[in-house]
């Protein structure tokens, strides 16, 4: 097996061993499974954004909110 496949494995049993230690007692597979995959790609999203911010792609919150405004505004 290759590493990112055990690293994910490893990566979803730590996130199981937590949602069993939190005390839920019906798991169903399938729920868990999707939940984790959604978890990992908010996780992955937001290192993105934040490599984004690192290298300097972003832009003011401000002016994105005016350019939705004149948008909406426009119809």
């Amino acid at each position: 097996m290759n590493s990112q496949a055990t690293s994910e494995l490893a990566s979803f049993r730590k996130y199981l061993d937590q949602r069993i230690s939190d005390g839920e007692s019906e798991l169903k597979p399938k729920v868990v499974l999707r939940d984790w995959r959604e978890t990992q790609d908010s996780v992955q999203g937001i290192r993105r954004g934040l490599a984004d911010a690192d290298a300097g792609r972003v832009r003011p919150a401000d002016d994105l909110l005016d350019e939705l405004r004149a948008r909406l505004t426009r119809r």
